[in-house]
């Protein structure tokens, strides 16, 4: 599925220059907000990790005007970091999960006749999950008995809504709830799982 949904936005921005450049617009927008997700472990599939954090994301591309507007989108979302800690025997471990993607996708927008508008983003996802572990003795923060990590990619999906306000021809503020699953794995351990967003988004068409 991830691999079709590249294919069909990577199609998309073949046939762009075709649509006529004067109703063409290009824009970049940037998003703050807070993320929730349930991702997996790799110890094991019964474990997972459940956490809030903040989230960022810079999206630009190109739009064509109409009723609805059309567009392509790339850019690159940094979804947070979700940590667990317990205890096993007289040791201390917490463990931790970064997670970034870079996304590729089409979206459209119905503008009403007043400055409101309504819109709706889907496509491709390419993940990386970092995944830290650090123990320690038990009741001590300071005595660091060892560390480890490592890094896996692959490829998911997302989609997302959202509404907002044209301030101007050029801005726009607006609020956006986006899902994305996070498809990754690594020696057989699915690191994957979801996470969803909660933004306010600020948006410059030039």
């Amino acid at each position: 599925m991830s691999r079709k949904l590249a294919a069909a936005c990577l199609v998309a921005l073949a046939l762009s220059p075709v649509a006529h450049a004067a109703d063409r617009e290009f824009f970049v927008n940037g998003a703050l907000g807070t993320s929730q997700a349930r991702l997996g472990s790799p110890y094991g599939s019964d474990y997972h990790r459940d956490g809030s954090d903040i989230t960022t994301a810079l999206r630009f591309g190109a739009l064509w005007r109409g009723q609805p507007w059309l567009g392509v989108e790339t850019g690159f979302v940094d979804l947070g970091r979700f940590s667990e800690r317990y205890a096993v025997g007289s040791v201390d471990v917490r463990d931790e999960a970064r997670t970034r993607a870079a996304l590729l996708g089409v979206n459209t927008t119905y503008r009403f006749d007043a400055p409101w508008y309504l819109s709706a983003r889907g496509g491709w996802l390419h993940s990386w999950v970092k995944v830290s572990a650090r123990e320690s003795q038990a009741g001590s923060t300071s005595y660091v008995t060892a560390t480890a990590s490592a890094t896996a990619s692959g490829d998911g999906w997302y989609m997302g809504v959202g509404g907002g306000y044209d301030v101007s021809e050029q801005f726009s503020v607006g609020a956006h709830l986006d899902f994305y699953r996070v498809q990754v794995s690594r020696n057989g351990a699915d690191l994957g799982g979801h996470v969803g967003t909660l933004t306010v988004q600020l948006e410059y068409r030039y």
